[in-house]
């Protein structure tokens, strides 16, 4: 077979350092193949990474692998790609294979902290990203996961330190500006943090809908329609709604595309006037805006959020329905213990609800399943059983938790819907709790009526839950 010619190589190459890697893509046409040498599938594996395809890059990756066996570069770009598809136990043996051979690697033990923080071993990630440093002390990519495990780990003014080392080296890395960002805002200081949060619209990671047309910053909204489109999870949706009034008071006619889900339920929120189901046609409207992107033009602050405390509401009929069947004596509780599987953070942030069964325990408790998707199953093994429903929407089950007199759930959709119907939640928090809810405090700006139960030491569950219980037992008594 006939070599890749140079030309198209060094085309690829010059895509990719211009930072165009769809281009870089567009010239690997017809170079990758039977007989195409290993270090040619490593840079289109580069390539894809670039665009953000890690199944293709690992594919890549590994085929070059397969040719070069001996090369660390292929064994620790592949582990890279495992880590971003969620395959850390993978990438981890792989890894260790690397540094067992070739200690002095230049990027394995960085990718191996990777690998490890995303298993929720933090202290171990660090100990790996530290050796890292001593070979590459100003490695801005290195002093992102520095930055980002030092957060998890609680240590904020060393994150943020790290994390700014990485922006002043490399100025227009989004990455490095997204995770400084939400290290402020787990350190409170959130209007410090929200010009950089905009970083996730280049984030290689993040997904965010494009809509043409001028966005809104901040700009004068009396007369004018403002499309607020939704972003990241249908729990930051119904958090976020929250400000949809504040900004209708500015004058604006609202517009809100939303998952199809939680469309219903967005509809009741007041100030807005039309919800369009994501994958719909939108009307036409006069300024477009990400949801995130309405707390820096409001100016929220950790502990002062514009908009009503309670501002979400279930249809009255359906409330009715649900406080007909669950009449009777006892403390409704609600329970949710999982979210969604496909997550980065959800086998952290999730737990098996024998986990909970101490709970059950408790006298005069009567327990409502709010939990759907595959994890539900896991109620028919409730101790005393468990009310259970089919709730096809988020209406459904706002019409639901709007019956309760108390919402557990960990850091969820659920949590985020009670918190906005105004219902009292106990969270029960990994160790590294998201930004929303702050560092080592028990109560939120956002939700008046929640209570964390944080872990103490990563993925140990037994001191929140053994809490949450003596205090259920408390609440039940009275």
């Amino acid at each position: 077979m006939n070599a890749a010619p140079p030309a198209n190589i060094q085309s690829v190459l010059d895509h990719l350092d211009a930072g165009r890697p769809d281009q870089a893509e567009a010239a690997l046409a017809g170079l990758l193949g039977e007989g195409t040498p290993a270090p040619l599938w490593g840079l289109g594996g580069v390539v894809a990474a670039g665009l953000g395809r890690y199944r293709l890059a690992a594919d890549r990756f590994a085929q070059a692998l397969r040719l070069a066996p001996d090369q660390p570069n292929h064994s620790a770009n592949l582990a890279g790609a495992l880590v971003k598809l969620g395959r850390l136990a993978d990438a981890e043996q792989l890894l260790r294979q690397v540094l067992e051979k070739h200690p002095a690697h230049p990027g394995a033990a960085a990718t191996l902290g990777a690998a490890l923080h995303g298993q929720g071993r933090f202290a171990q990630a660090r100990a790996f990203l530290e050796q890292s440093r001593a070979m590459r002390p100003d490695d801005p990519a290195l002093l992102v996961s520095l930055g980002t495990v030092a957060k998890d780990l609680g240590d904020l003014s060393t994150a943020i330190n790290d994390l700014q080392r990485a922006v002043q080296l490399a100025p227009g890395d989004a990455t490095a500006r997204w995770n400084l960002a939400v290290a402020l805002l787990t350190a409170g200081r959130w209007r410090e943090a929200w010009p950089l949060v905009e970083a996730r619209r280049h984030h290689p990671d993040y997904a965010l809908a494009s809509h043409a047309g001028p966005a809104w910053t901040g700009q004068p909204l009396a007369g004018r329609t403002l499309l607020v489109h939704a972003e990241q999870g249908r729990g930051d949706v119904l958090q976020l709604a929250r400000l949809l009034p504040a900004v209708a008071a500015w004058g604006a006619r609202l517009v809100v595309e939303c998952q199809p889900e939680l469309a219903h339920l967005m509809a009741r929120v007041p100030g807005v006037a039309q919800v369009v189901p994501r994958g719909t046609p939108v009307p036409a409207y006069d300024l477009q805006c990400a949801m995130m992107s309405l707390c820096g033009p409001l100016g929220v602050e950790a502990d002062k959020v514009p908009g009503p405390a309670i501002w979400l509401s279930p249809d009255p009929a359906e409330q009715a329905a649900w406080a007909d069947r669950l009449e009777g004596p006892g403390l409704r509780v609600g329970l949710c213990w999982a979210g969604q599987p496909a997550n980065p953070v959800d086998a952290r942030r999730s737990l098996p609800l024998a986990a909970l069964h101490p709970l059950a325990a408790v006298p005069g408790v009567r327990f409502v399943c709010l939990q759907q998707g595959p994890a539900a199953a896991q109620a028919a093994d409730w101790p005393g059983g468990m009310v259970q429903a089919d709730l096809p929407d988020f209406a459904a089950t706002a019409a639901l938790v709007a019956n309760l007199d108390l919402v557990i759930s960990v850091d969820t959709a659920v949590a985020h819907l009670a918190g906005g119907l105004g219902r009292p939640v106990w969270l029960l928090n990994r160790f590294d709790g998201c930004w929303r809810w702050l560092k080592d405090r028990p109560d939120c700006g956002w939700y008046p009526g929640l209570r964390q139960f944080r872990q103490r030491v990563p993925g140990d569950w037994s001191y929140p839950i053994s809490l949450l219980a003596a205090r259920l037992r408390a609440q039940a008594s009275r």
